[in-house]
């Protein structure tokens, strides 16, 4: 098995084009599965149909083969 496959017969693969956006490209940006963004919504108690305004995403990377995306209620 290589570094970065995964050993887990119920993951989910699916696979977004990335998009640079803002001035001079500042910032990449990729969609997220709908799915996967309600799940995390009902894991955290967030109504479904607001997750995206009260959630933020929280990138994690540098210790590890590739990125971990994991998500947190805004403050305020």
């Amino acid at each position: 098995m290589s570094e970065n496959e995964l050993d887990d017969k119920h993951v989910i693969l699916k696979r977004y084009k990335l998009r640079v956006a803002g001035a001079q490209g500042a910032t990449t940006e990729i969609s997220l599965p709908p799915d996967a963004l309600a799940r995390e919504a009902r894991r955290l108690g967030i109504d479904e149909r607001e997750a995206a305004k009260k959630l933020i995403g929280v990138w994690k990377f540098n210790s590890f083969h590739g990125l971990h995306l994991d998500f947190e209620v805004k403050q305020g």
